[in-house]
């Protein structure tokens, strides 16, 4: 993880997506159509890696003990209209259902372009176990889930890493499940209204944290935009087309990179911006071995995987709507004065010496969860107090 320096001042779009990074076919694919137009590549890359996930849920995984579908939950985030994210959306989503709809054997993905209710995602699912939801506007579905005793949130999020959902009603003849569904989202959102949309109960269940964010800003002014070469097109789709038909495949990674990839994660900083960074990173990794037509996960593809995580770790840095780190350094260095100070404390009363509603509470449970794994506070569940530190009397 590099250590880059960057302060909340700076913006999404001066961090720039490691351009080394868009490699494979998929990048082939992004140079391509971004060519003579306003459509940053990095937009048609992460958006062409979205779709080509939500094609490959079940069929593509890593020789791990673990269960990782190709599967992400991609924004591209930018200033308004100019940088053009939902062109670079809508018109990779049109390539890849040119190339499916070739493929007679494979059954493509569904996309909607919008989701109202839990329920009627889990219709959806029901219909389609494999779904892409698609929106121009990614804040249409934050204010779908701020709606009373909608469940749309927790199940968005618990089938970012799960396959099942079951939504328990107090009547048993309208309780709804579904099994073995694999959920993809690309969303669109400019960086204002990315700042402030958030609800707490979004932050809460880790939402932001499951997102792969892209950001860019406009490159260049096109007034005719080019279109692309159809030749061109026509031979990366074939090649594209010829990955999928890989399917199903299971790929290994070698001895050298898979050292790489331990210390990669073994130096992931005590952050909330690291959460899930490696989860998103072996989703990765199974796309970019595939598409760059390998057949285990080396060390070039590890390199890839890292430059592109550490962008992702220093994008949610400068777009955290709440500035989580230093809320909850700040309600940690409270806790540790205050029980210092007075002694023990019930959480009531912790939290009003702390002034925590200030902070919200989720970073104050964090804080608490943060000093608990650390050693420096115990607690019966009740009464919170200062560890008694080695070799005091």
């Amino acid at each position: 993880m590099s250590s880059t320096s960057l302060t909340k001042d700076q913006t999404a779009q001066s961090i720039s997506f490691p351009e080394e990074s868009i490699v494979g076919s998929v990048g082939d694919l992004a140079r391509l159509l971004a060519h003579g137009t306003e459509v940053p590549e990095e937009f048609y890359f992460a958006s062409g890696l979205t779709v080509l996930g939500s094609i490959c849920a079940v069929g593509l995984r890593l020789k791990i003990g673990l269960n990782v579908a190709p599967r992400l939950y991609t924004v591209l985030l930018g200033e308004s209209y100019g940088v053009k994210k939902s062109t670079a959306q809508k018109r990779t989503i049109e390539v890849f259902e040119n190339i499916v709809a070739q493929m007679v054997l494979l059954e493509p993905p569904d996309v909607v372009y919008g989701v109202g209710s839990a329920e009627g995602l889990m219709r959806q699912l029901s219909n389609h176990s494999q779904l892409l939801i698609a929106y121009d506007e990614l804040k249409a579905f934050v204010d779908k889930c701020r709606v009373q005793n909608s469940s749309l949130l927790p199940m968005v999020a618990s089938l970012f890493e799960g396959e099942d959902w079951d939504n328990t009603t107090k009547t048993s003849n309208s309780t709804q499940s579904v099994r073995g569904v694999h959920l993809s989202l690309l969303g669109c959102c400019t960086t204002d209204t990315y700042a402030s949309m958030w609800t707490n109960d979004a932050i809460a269940i880790g939402l932001p944290n499951r997102l792969f964010i892209v950001g860019a800003d406009r490159k260049r002014r096109v007034a005719w935009p080019d279109a692309p070469d159809q030749k061109q097109l026509e031979d990366i789709s074939e090649r594209i087309k010829d990955q999928i038909q890989r399917l199903p495949i299971t790929f290994d990674i070698t001895r050298e990179a898979r050292a790489m990839w331990e210390h990669w994660y073994n130096s992931l900083p005590a952050s909330e911006h690291a959460k899930r960074l490696d989860t998103i990173g072996l989703r990765l990794l199974s796309l970019l071995t595939l598409t760059s037509d390998k057949d285990c996960v080396d060390v070039d593809t590890v390199q890839t995987v890292e430059s592109i995580l550490d962008y992702e770790f220093n994008i949610r840095r400068v777009t955290d709507p709440i500035d989580a780190d230093n809320k909850i350094a700040r309600l940690e260095e409270g806790v540790r004065r205050v029980l210092g100070t007075v002694g023990s404390l019930d959480k009531r009363n912790l939290r009003r010496r702390l002034h925590a509603d200030r902070y919200g509470l989720w970073a104050y449970e964090r804080a608490l969860a943060n000093l608990k794994a650390a050693g420096d506070i115990v607690t019966d569940g009740k009464i919170f107090r200062i560890a008694k530190q080695r070799g005091s009397s």
